[in-house]
């Protein structure tokens, strides 16, 4: 039997707290799926918030630092938001919903996100100051228009189709295209 990784520990708590929720993070539920002793999760981690902190970390990095970094293989800024719309919309956003909703009861979740929004915020807005000739306030206000859209979509109840999904996408890159180009 392969020997399972840290990696492997990760990607399963993202899967099971996706499906189920924080409390399908438990050791003991846990092992259980992955068909693993509790010896194997502790040569991994200490204990929950252990494994807790190392899940938040492996979410940032895997879905925001690794979704720039493909998103930075494009040349121009616009390239590049185009490439992170097709690359987020693409996503499962289980992880992301389940996440904001443990953040409500649990603090260094809650700083975790707030962490992970600044950022994709940020790197959001700098492309579209690369993009446009526009002050860094009016940057920042769009992309958390364009952000929280992302985000409100994976809360609401109500079913968004990938088709409703992409004519939302246009009509904010119609929004984008009356702002000024760098000259």
């Amino acid at each position: 039997m392969k020997r399972f990784a840290k990696a492997d520990w990760l990607d399963l708590g993202l899967k099971a707290l996706a499906k189920d929720g924080p409390a399908a993070l438990r050791i003991e539920a846990l092992c259980a799926v992955a068909g693993r002793t509790k010896g194997s999760y502790y040569h991994h981690f200490s204990g929950r918030e252990d494994f807790t902190n190392h899940l938040l970390e492996y979410w940032e990095q895997k879905l925001t630092e690794a979704v720039i970094k493909e998103t930075e293989r494009q040349d121009e800024p616009v390239e590049k938001l185009i490439a992170l719309n097709r690359i987020t919309d693409g996503l499962d956003m289980g992880v992301e919903t389940a996440l904001r909703r443990w953040a409500g009861t649990d603090k260094a979740v809650a700083a975790a996100i707030a962490k992970v929004d600044k950022r994709r915020i940020d790197y959001v807005a700098s492309l579209l100051m690369q993009a446009k000739d526009i002050p860094a306030s009016q940057a920042i206000d769009l992309a958390v228009m364009n952000y929280t859209s992302l985000i409100g979509i994976q809360l609401i109840f109500t079913d968004i189709s990938p088709d409703r999904r992409q004519r939302i996408a246009r009509f904010f890159v119609d929004i984008l295209d009356t702002l000024p180009d760098h000259s």
